[in-house]
C-alpha cells in the first residue's frame, strides 16, 4: 500500500515557503537542543543571568509592529529571505563569542531575524494556502519544520564531540540563510496590494488577549524548563538531545492531525483543550522530581502547540486581507510584551522564591487563558457585525465596529 504525498497537492509558493521553513526548523533544532548546555558549560550562567539575557532577546517582538509597519508594501517573500538572513547569521556568530555580552549581543541580532519572520511567514502560509484546508496546511508546515528539527538533533547527537557548539552552530546558521535564499524564487505578484501597516481594534481583543497571555506562558516554559532540568535535575547534553528528538518526531507526527482538528471542531475546542493540558503540564513540572515523569510533561507541552494554529486561523476569518499582515504582526508585539517581562521576573523569581514558583505561576496563566478563549467565536462574530452593519444602514448611521475599518 503506498502512502499518499501529503506535499503533492501544494503550489510552488507553498513549497517553496515550506523549504524555508526547514531552515528555522534546522535552526531550532540545534539553538534548542544545544543552548541551556552551552551557556552552562561555557559561560557557568544563573538562572537571573539567563532572565535578563532571555529578556533582552525578547525586545525585537515586542518591537514587532513598528518593523512590519516599515516592511508594509513589500514582497512578503523578499523580507522573508531578508528576516532568515539575519536570524542565521546570528546563530553563526555564536561560534565565535567568548563573553555573556556577546552572547546577548547576537541572541539580540538573530532574535530580530526571528521575529520578524513569523508574522511573514504566516501571511505567506495563509496567502499560499487554499480556503477550507489552512489549518491542515499550517499543521503540514508545522511538521516539515519538526522534520528538519529531527535531522538537525540527530545531527547533534552524532557529529557534536566532532565538531563542538561551534560548529554545529555555524552549519545551522548558513542553513537557515540558505532556506530564506529559496524563497527569492517565490512569485512576488500580488505582494504590493493595499494593507495596512499599523492595526490596533477593538474587534481583534481577543486575539490581542490570548497572545498577550500565551507570550507570558510560552517563554516562561522556554526560558526555564529545559534550563531546570539541566541546572536544578542535572541532565546532561546527551539526555537534552535525545529529549527533544523524541519531542520532535512527535510533534511531527501529529502536526496535521493537530492542523486538521481545528478545521473540524473549531478553534475555540481547541484552545480550550490546550489550555487545561498546559495546566497540568506547569503544575507537574513544579510538583515533581521524578524525571522521566519530567520528560514526558515537557513533549507533552510541546504537542500542544495547537493553540498557535488555532490562533492564526481565527484571526484569519475575522480579519480583512488588507489588515491580516498587520494583525499578526499586532499579535506578536502583544505576545512579547510579556515574554520580555516573563524571563525577568521569572529569573528573579528563581533566585529568590525557588523554580517551583515559575510553574505555578504558569499554570494560572493557563488557567486565565482558557477562561478568554471561551469568547473566541469567528463565524458568529462575523454573523454580529454583519447585523450591526445591517441595522446601522436602515438607521443612517455607520455602525461602530464598521468605523473602527
Amino acid at each position: 500500500m503506498q502512502l499518499a504525498d501529503p506535499t503533492a497537492e501544494w503550489n510552488r509558493n507553498f513549497k517553496l515557503l515550506a523549504v524555508a521553513t526547514m531552515g528555522v526548523g534546522v535552526f531550532f533544532g540545534v539553538q534548542l537542543t544545544l543552548f541551556s548546555n552551552f551557556i552552562v558549560d561555557t559561560f557557568g550562567i544563573e538562572a537571573h543571568e539567563l532572565g535578563a539575557m532571555e529578556a533582552l532577546r525578547e525586545v525585537p517582538g515586542m518591537l514587532n509592529v513598528l518593523l512590519i509597519a516599515l516592511l508594509a508594501r513589500r514582497s512578503l517573500p523578499v523580507m522573508g529571505c531578508l528576516m532568515l538572513v539575519v536570524m542565521g547569521a546570528g546563530l553563526m556568530a555564536y561560534g565565535g563569542i567568548t563573553t555573556l555580552y556577546g552572547l546577548a549581543l547576537f541572541s539580540f541580532v538573530w532574535s530580530i531575524g526571528f521575529h520578524g519572520w513569523i508574522p511573514l511567514s504566516q501571511s505567506m502560509a495563509l496567502r499560499y494556502s487554499p480556503p477550507g484546508r489552512k489549518g491542515k496546511w499550517l499543521g503540514q508546515l508545522r511538521s516539515v519544520e519538526s522534520v528538519a528539527l529531527l535531522v538537525s538533533i540527530s545531527a547533534c547527537i552524532i557529529f557534536l564531540r566532532s565538531v563542538d557548539y561551534t560548529g554545529m552552530f555555524i552549519v545551522a546558521g548558513g542553513v537557515t540563510v540558505l532556506g530564506g535564499c529559496a524563497l527569492l524564487g517565490a512569485k512576488r505578484q500580488g505582494a504590493l496590494e493595499p494593507e495596512k501597516g499599523f492595526v490596533f481594534k477593538r474587534r481583534y481583543g481577543v486575539y490581542y488577549a490570548l497572545q498577550f497571555l500565551q507570550g507570558f506562558r510560552k517563554q516562561m516554559f522556554i526560558t526555564f524548563a529545559i534550563f531546570a532540568l539541566v541546572k536544578v535535575h542535572e541532565v546532561g547534553v546527551d539526555t537534552i538531545m535525545i529529549l527533544v528528538l523524541i519531542n520532535q518526531t512527535l510533534v511531527a507526527l501529529t502536526g496535521p492531525l493537530m492542523g486538521r482538528l481545528v478545521d473540524r471542531v473549531g478553534e475555540r475546542t481547541m484552545l480550550s483543550l490546550s489550555y487545561i493540558g498546559l495546566a497540568f503540564v506547569f503544575v507537574g513540572y513544579a510538583v515533581t522530581d521524578h524525571r522521566p515523569t519530567l520528560y514526558v510533561l515537557y513533549c507533552v507541552d510541546n504537542l500542544l502547540f495547537v493553540g498557535g494554529i488555532a490562533l492564526t486561523t481565527y484571526i484569519h476569518k475575522i480579519a480583512p486581507h488588507e489588515d491580516l499582515k498587520a494583525t499578526l504582526s499586532m499579535g506578536v508585539t502583544m505576545n512579547h510584551v510579556t515574554s520580555v517581562a516573563g524571563p525577568l521576573v521569572g529569573g528573579v523569581a528563581w533566585y529568590y522564591l525557588g523554580y517551583e514558583v515559575i510553574f505555578f505561576a504558569g499554570a494560572a496563566l493557563a488557567l486565565i487563558s482558557l477562561i478568554v478563549s471561551q469568547k473566541v467565536d469567528p463565524e458568529g462574530q462575523l454573523v454580529r457585525e454583519e447585523a450591526d452593519a445591517r441595522i446601522a444602514e436602515a438607521d443612517g448611521v455607520v455602525a461602530p465596529v464598521l468605523a473602527e475599518e
